[in-house]
């Protein structure tokens, strides 16, 4: 396995070069299309190759998402066993599928999943964009976005998070209402494949909803406006994508009432989700977008990008036809509902910028179209601009090293080989406790699950929802309790303290704020010490297991 310093130059200056054969190739008719794309997806590894063997979290969501599969492995239940929060279960149960391949639970397999459906999702993009803009101009129109998400360092395009299932299946869904839209009289097997994944969107982010709702609605409109259509045919259709889209939802609910966890999911990721947001307006969080772009660093320059290509093929493109309301629209009220969905809960979490990469590609491509970009003068014009644009990630890069900065924030040459590396709180839990046992982390250290191979003993792995003031915080709080006395772990960590993420003040925040929880923890747990700034306390029957008779006296304080 390859390794990075923080200073990889001899690989990254090869790879980068190869990004500007790539552009080269792009305006050129030398390769297929088939063969085209499967280099860039290549080269997208390649160019995100030193974040993909770093085996630690780029950003704390990862180790969340890593441990709800680890605990999916040994209980399948999602809603008894985990909950993601704003996550949905699909994130988690996809993640569990590397493990059932033979890999393992952990950073490595986390990123090089989320490169594949980065890749997955270019992929499907760029077939739209054929269909409705030509190869030339999905052909230049990919390149920024592979260079933005493969040369990126912001960790939050590099890891494996919540949007990139609900992102696949929605570019599935375009490309799905663009094969529609050439067929005389739609398949009736597409649109049950486009309600399908539809209905699938929901349970990878709640949040992409909206997104989903523009391609039923235009799938559905496009289908009534069908002159070689029968009202009877028209019917049918469209009862066949209204029945396709409830399938999967139907399914959830046999699951979850069947496992005795409906009441769970109808109270924590439906009522939950659409009860998280600040107390921002929708109107102060669109206002406050240019400052959410620039959190996004590389990402920003992209979108920007991405706007003076469309504005000029708008107004100065030498292409005057028309483009067809169905595509037209389509892609206008979709960046209306992306900027909806990323803006609604005010939380400015840069992942969130992942859904405009659709709208994006899209925008770029039109743009390319318009300015003509198969002609000799438009061609040049893309090389041109793109050139640029690739140019800024070269300069300042080396501006970095220049000054010192690392070229690879994520640097994999100390970490030995294919193995999370174990803390000081790990080693502890590890003496008292063995992977598949239960482990509860109060606080938000999700990685101590992932470093000790133990699945979550309560739903909720980060504690903030349980311990931070909302309308809900009572029933958090009554089922971490529950989800604790089920499963009583033997080994318990308190992380609250300065190494832990948002929940610090021991003294407001520790485990002992839920009344019930500290007197459970006081009665059935001995106080065995403290590391990293957490307190580690392991059960009675337990720790006289491990350290005899005499040890077992110790109280939780």
């Amino acid at each position: 396995m390859p390794h990075f310093d923080t200073f990889p130059t001899l690989y990254w200056l090869p790879v980068y070069a190869l990004c500007w054969g790539l552009l080269w190739v792009s305006v050129k008719s030398v390769v297929g299309s088939r063969t085209y794309v499967l280099a860039a997806m290549l080269l997208l590894f390649l160019l995100r190759l030193p974040g993909i063997v770093f085996d630690n979290e780029i950003n704390p969501d990862e180790s969340q998402m890593i441990t709800q599969a680890l605990t999916l492995h040994h209980d399948p239940v999602y809603f008894r066993s985990v909950d993601g929060t704003t996550g949905g279960p699909l994130d988690s149960y996809f993640l569990v599928i590397p493990g059932l391949l033979g890999l393992p639970f952990d950073y490595i397999t986390a990123h090089l999943t989320a490169c594949s459906l980065v890749a997955v999702c270019l992929m499907l993009l760029f077939q739209t964009a054929r269909l409705w803009f030509g190869d030339p101009a999905a052909r230049v129109a990919l390149l920024p976005l592979v260079f933005t998400l493969g040369l990126t360092r912001n960790g939050d395009f590099l890891h494996y998070n919540s949007e990139l299932i609900a992102l696949v299946l929605l570019s599935a869904g375009y490309l799905l209402y663009a094969r529609l839209l050439n067929q005389r009289r739609p398949s009736v097997a597409m649109l049950a494949a486009v309600g399908l994944m539809l209905g699938m969107v929901p349970f990878g982010k709640l949040q992409a909803v909206p997104l989903a709702a523009v391609v039923g609605l235009f799938v559905g409109v496009d289908v009534l406006l069908r002159p070689a259509l029968t009202l009877g045919e028209k019917g049918i259709r469209l009862a066949v994508l209204a029945v396709s889209a409830t399938l999967f939802p139907v399914l959830v609910i046999v699951l979850t009432k069947a496992n005795g966890v409906y009441d769970d999911f109808i109270t924590f990721y439906i009522e939950g989700n659409f009860r998280y947001a600040s107390n921002t307006s929708q109107v102060d969080s669109l206002l406050s977008l240019p400052r959410f772009l620039h959190r996004g660093t590389e990402f920003e320059w992209l979108v920007y990008f991405a706007g003076i290509v469309w504005i000029a093929g708008l107004f100065v493109g030498g292409r005057r036809e028309r483009l067809p309301w169905q595509i037209s629209g389509f892609i206008g009220v979709l960046l209306i509902a992306t900027l909806f969905a990323i803006t609604r809960t005010g939380s400015e979490y840069v992942h969130y910028l992942y859904f405009l990469t659709g709208p994006v590609l899209f925008g770029f491509a039109y743009g390319w179209q318009r300015l003509n970009v198969d002609g000799t003068s438009g061609r040049w014009i893309a090389l041109g601009t793109t050139a640029f644009f690739l140019l800024i990630f070269g300069a300042t890069t080396l501006q970095r090293y220049r000054i010192g900065e690392p070229i690879n924030p994520y640097p994999s040459d100390g970490q030995g080989g294919w193995k999370v590396q174990p803390s000081a709180v790990s080693k502890v839990v590890q003496r008292y406790a063995k992977p598949g046992e239960p482990l509860v982390v109060w606080g938000w250290r999700c990685d101590y699950y992932v470093q000790t191979q133990m699945p979550q003993g309560v739903a909720e792995n980060h504690s903030i929802r349980s311990a931070f003031a909302h309308p809900m915080l009572a029933e958090y709080q009554q089922r971490y309790v529950r989800d604790f006395r089920r499963s009583v772990p033997p080994v318990f960590v308190d992380a609250v303290g300065s190494q832990n993420l948002w929940m610090t003040d021991r003294r407001t925040q520790g485990h002992e704020l839920i009344k019930p929880l500290g007197q459970f923890v006081a009665a059935h747990y001995s106080l065995v010490g403290l590391a990293n700034d957490a307190r580690i306390y392991v059960r009675n029957d337990r720790l006289r297991a491990v350290d005899g008779p005499t040890t077992g006296t110790k109280t939780a304080n």
